[in-house]
């Protein structure tokens, strides 16, 4: 008798019971999939990330995260934000991330970059042939924007420069228009999309050597528990973007519509 009440117990456990079990697993893992990723989006990097979040680094995110079953949610704040937002947990993630040494140690980086992005050396009036920061004089008065990232090497050597942080573009051209730094530093494609604008149309400025060539990625909070799960999806979403040839298209229109091939992708 008691053997018989063990194979009742048992088949009622495969017929009715182990089959919800899976089902609610399943379930739960699609509701899981499918809760948006919560990114800061940079509000200040146009053509890359416009001040609604809008540009390359959110068509190649969202194509990239949809082939791996995920939907963005985005807040567009400051890029010193988004970090401080990300850093705490409050967002998921941020894009526009230049992979080194500082930044790998704050935040879980993917492995694939979305994209690369020049910056180089700027002037108001003759332009210095600094081929790197290495070369910059002690003491010399750089302007940047607050809590970009402009490579390894500008790491090691900012501490020698009067440095001058502000917060967007037109704040930073409008310093060096003005002899107010000595000499700034800009990512190429955004500096020419800013002085396209009819504002800034008349403004002169000199490009000196280049600065660094940036892998562009999305930074994860450390402080998320599916940081790591959401880093292996969108990689594995690049590889798929990249397979289709989506990638290629993406960023062949992006370079048509800017007029450009200074962006290059992976």
């Amino acid at each position: 008798m008691p053997v018989v009440k063990l194979w009742c117990k048992w088949l009622l456990w495969m017929v009715f019971i182990a089959p919800a079990c899976a089902q609610a697993t399943a379930q739960f893992k699609v509701a899981t999939e499918q809760q948006p990723v919560r990114i800061a989006a940079e509000d200040n990097w146009p053509p890359f990330s416009d001040e609604k979040g809008k540009g390359l680094s959110s068509q190649l995110v969202s194509a990239a995260f949809a082939r791996s079953g995920y939907r963005i949610e985005t807040v567009a704040v400051p890029y010193a934000r988004a970090l401080h937002y990300t850093a705490h947990g409050n967002t998921e993630a941020c894009w526009n991330v230049t992979r080194q040494a500082n930044t790998a140690r704050d935040y879980l980086l993917h492995q694939q970059p979305l994209f690369q992005a020049a910056s180089s050396f700027y002037f108001h009036g003759m332009a210095k042939n600094y081929r790197s920061v290495a070369e910059i004089p002690d003491g010399t008065v750089v302007g940047v924007i607050l809590g970009y990232e402009y490579g390894d090497l500008f790491e090691q050597h900012k501490k020698r420069f009067q440095l001058v942080e502000v917060s967007t573009h037109p704040q930073l051209i409008s310093l060096l228009q003005h002899d107010k730094v000595e000499l700034a530093i800009f990512f190429d494609e955004v500096l020419a999309y800013y002085l396209a604008q009819p504002a800034l149309r008349q403004v002169r400025l000199q490009k000196g050597q280049l600065n660094h060539l940036s892998d562009i990625y999305v930074a994860f909070s450390r402080v998320s528990a599916r940081s790591q799960q959401l880093a292996d999806a969108l990689d594995a979403g690049l590889t798929e973007l990249r397979r289709s040839g989506d990638y290629q298209r993406i960023l062949r229109q992006f370079k048509q519509n800017q007029g450009t091939g200074a962006v290059l992708g992976r």
